[in-house]
């Protein structure tokens, strides 16, 4: 599950969370259980105050049509950011990211043409190796483009992937391709397990 938060001119009372999208999302119905937006509704935003209309989700009367679907995503994206930035992407915040075992993050999987993508900010996938196979994403140019980006790696099973990210990313794993542009930040936040292969050098996590 992914998401990005942006600042807005939203009211300050909303001062942690003004503007919220998904970095990707399955292309289902807002209400069905593989939905990142139901999740994180179901998981976060339903305790926390935010006015629904800050949380952009997918249009539901678009899910039978891929290219309408990203289209209309990458317009809301527009909207938002168009009275604010001049440059070329959009800069969010802070964007929220996961790995897979594979290295995947977003639903940018390895080998896959999307990869190499640097003029559309949302795209879709229809071939997704993970069900399921529908999806639209945030490109490359979008994800680097933020002031922050936070990868969460958690579990054995990123072990391998997660040395292969920090200590080899000429491997070209999906998440070793997230490079912010300056002055950018990039963090991490794994956990024993995740970087028991790791030769990166760590910092201990304080409060």
């Amino acid at each position: 599950m992914c998401l990005t938060s942006a600042l807005t001119s939203a009211p300050s009372e909303y001062s942690f969370f003004r503007h919220v999208f998904y970095v990707d999302e399955r292309v289902v119905p807002l209400d069905h259980p593989d939905s990142n937006h139901r999740a994180c509704v179901d998981l976060l935003f339903s305790k926390v105050s935010i006015p629904e209309e800050n949380i952009h989700h997918i249009d539901p009367s678009l899910l039978d049509d891929l290219e309408e679907l990203s289209d209309a995503y990458e317009k809301d994206l527009i909207r938002e950011f168009a009275q604010k930035d001049s440059a070329r992407f959009p800069v969010f915040d802070v964007i929220l990211l996961g790995m897979g075992p594979d290295g995947h993050t977003a639903s940018l999987f390895p080998g896959h043409e999307l990869l190499q993508e640097e003029d559309r900010w949302v795209a879709y996938v229809d071939d997704s190796p993970k069900p399921p196979p529908k999806r639209i994403t945030f490109t490359y140019p979008v994800i680097n483009h933020a002031a922050r980006i936070v990868f969460v790696a958690a579990g054995k099973e990123k072990a391998t992937t997660l040395r292969s990210v920090l200590d080899i990313p000429e491997e070209g794993l999906p998440s070793a391709r997230v490079k912010p542009v300056f002055p950018g930040q990039l963090y991490w936040f794994v956990d024993d397990a995740a970087a028991a292969n790791v030769a990166y050098p760590r910092t201990p996590f304080k409060l």
